[in-house]
């Protein structure tokens, strides 16, 4: 299968003239013409709220960020090559965002869409008007078990390989065109792989995502997404040199993690000690993974697909481009 030629050229609106109103009946908050409704979720920097356009009755998604918080709330910490310190501030992740919306230069069907940019000064807040995927996150983690549940929308009680190769089709597809236009995610797990009213899956959440042919100093730390996720050049301390990552790669890795946990409703390595960072480490780098987990059985050809997208080895990796033309996942 080719990847799909998007020609829809995206244009998003971003204005500072933003009015805010409360409806008379309900009370409920109106940002210029988009009637805010009830909260879809929270996020590390944001939560995001259904709301109606009330000049046309389409519905869409807001994600409310405030900045002035933002600006105090630290992240993380790292340090650069040269050993000074650096502190993360979670106002970069949402800035982030944004760059990378602007710097994507169509829509795609695998992208979540971001439309509207509303910037209310006097607030310090920002309201990005989104396209709406209200059937929810692939899925969902309960934190206190470790356990994976799939979409209420999807049979939870079997495997569905067919159902899980359209979704490998789907995310591969978004990572492609992503990369072809020298565009990393950084964080792809299966929480930020949402499904939109059309049932195809789609990337969110863009805070750590980096545009490769930027300078270093325009974008932010690379190490920040969840570490369950991540690949054995970003555990490995002889290759952590962020300048010689290439982080095509890590989005494959995390893309197969990602689908390992939609198929056996657990991580693929978690150490008995659930904080200790250490031991996880070093499982994810010796990447043994167990095809049997959970009394789940695959075929053949899905652990063979598995075993090209969580290579150890970045450079033997399967590419999304590979991906999307693996004829296996193209048979009908």
């Amino acid at each position: 299968m080719e990847g799909e030629k998007i020609n829809n050229p995206k244009k998003i609106i971003e204005t500072d003239n933003v009015e805010i109103s409360y409806d008379e009946t309900t009370g409920k908050k109106k940002v210029n013409e988009f009637l805010f409704q009830e909260t879809l979720g929270r996020g590390y920097y944001s939560k995001v709220k259904k709301c109606i356009n009330t000049k046309t009755n389409q519905e869409f998604a807001v994600k409310i960020i405030n900045n002035y918080l933002l600006r105090k709330k630290k992240k993380a910490f790292d340090k650069t090559n040269e050993g000074s310190l650096l502190i993360h501030y979670m106002i970069e992740d949402a800035l982030n965002e944004i760059k990378t919306y602007k710097a994507i230069p169509s829509e795609h069907p695998n992208i979540l869409s971001l439309y509207q940019i509303l910037n209310d000064k006097e607030k310090d807040k920002t309201y990005l008007i989104m396209e709406l995927a209200d059937k929810g996150s692939l899925v969902t983690l309960d934190e206190k078990t470790g356990i994976f549940t799939l979409n209420k929308n999807y049979d939870n009680n079997k495997y569905d390989e067919k159902l899980i190769k359209k979704w490998i089709l789907d995310i591969a597809s978004g990572i492609k065109f992503l990369h072809d236009n020298n565009i990393a995610h950084c964080d792809i797990k299966s929480d930020n792989i949402v499904i939109g009213k059309d049932g195809r899956c789609k990337l969110a959440d863009f805070g750590n995502s980096l545009r490769i042919n930027e300078v270093e100093s325009d974008n932010i730390l690379r190490t920040q997404g969840n570490i369950y996720f991540f690949p054995p050049e970003l555990v490995d301390e002889k290759e952590k040199d962020k300048k010689n990552i290439d982080y095509k790669p890590v989005d494959i890795w995390m893309l197969g993690v990602s689908i390992y946990t939609c198929i056996y409703k657990r991580l693929p390595f978690v150490p008995e000690i659930r904080d200790n960072i250490i031991e996880l480490f070093k499982e994810i780098g010796n990447a043994n993974f167990d095809y049997k987990k959970n009394g789940i059985t695959i075929s053949d050809e899905m652990q063979k697909l598995l075993e090209h997208l969580l290579n150890k080895d970045p450079e033997k990796r399967f590419t999304a481009n590979d991906i999307v033309n693996y004829p296996w996942l193209n048979e009908k």
